[in-house]
C-alpha cells in the first residue's frame, strides 16, 4: 500500500487481533491474528488481515479500488468501467528477480538502497501491531516518538523472558 500511496505512510490506523491457536508458550507473547485498518490523511483507507493458523483458508492478496477501476496487484490487472487492462509480459518469480536485481547491482559497483521504503514498511507493521495490542487508534506520529523497547536487557545465550500477551484496553501504549 505504501507503494500505491508514493511511500507516503498513513496517518493513523486501529487494529485488532489475538491469540486463539498459538498459546503454547513455544511460541512466546505473540498474537496469531490481526486486522488493520490504515487510514491517510486524505481518506485513503488499506483493510489488512493475516494470520498465522494451521489448516486455514489463507489468501495473499493486494487489491486497490478506486473510482476508475479495481486493480489487482498480484495479477497484474486493471478492471474498469470502461475497461479492462492485463500485464501480458514474463511471470518470472519475484523474488528470483530481486536477488538477481541486487546481486547485479552490487557487480555494477550501483547497491540498490531500499532503506526508506523498507523501514517504512516495517514501521507501518509496527504502527498495527500496536494498535491491535493497546485496542486504540494510533497515528503515525505516536507510534514514531513512542518510548516502547521491545530488546532484551541483555544479549547473551539462553531463554529470554517472555511478557505478558497484550490485552486490548488494557496494554498500554508507551
Amino acid at each position: 500500500m505504501l507503494w500505491a500511496m508514493k511511500d507516503q505512510p498513513p496517518a493513523r490506523a486501529v487494529g485488532i487481533g489475538g491469540r486463539q491457536v498459538r498459546t503454547d508458550p513455544k511460541f512466546g507473547h505473540i498474537y496469531d491474528h490481526f486486522s488493520v485498518v490504515y487510514e491517510w490523511a486524505n481518506g485513503v483507507k488499506c483493510f489488512a488481515s493475516c494470520r498465522q493458523q494451521s489448516g486455514c483458508a489463507n489468501d495473499t492478496s493486494d487489491y486497490i479500488f478506486g473510482t476508475q477501476g479495481t486493480c489487482d496487484v498480484m495479477k497484474g490487472s486493471i478492471l474498469g468501467p470502461n475497461n479492462k487492462w492485463v500485464y501480458k509480459g514474463p511471470r518470472d518469480n519475484m523474488y528470483q528477480v530481486e536477488h538477481n536485481d541486487l546481486f547485479a547491482s552490487i557487480r555494477s559497483g550501483q547497491p540498490i538502497n531500499n532503506g526508506d521504503y523498507m523501514t517504512k514498511s516495517t514501521m507501518m507493521a509496527i504502527l498495527g501491531r500496536m494498535s491491535a495490542y493497546t485496542g486504540q487508534v494510533i497515528t503515525w506520529d505516536m507510534a514514531m516518538n513512542s518510548k516502547e523497547d521491545l530488546t532484551p536487557a541483555k544479549y547473551e545465550f539462553g531463554a529470554l523472558p517472555v511478557p505478558p500477551v497484550a490485552m486490548p484496553g488494557v496494554t498500554k501504549f508507551v
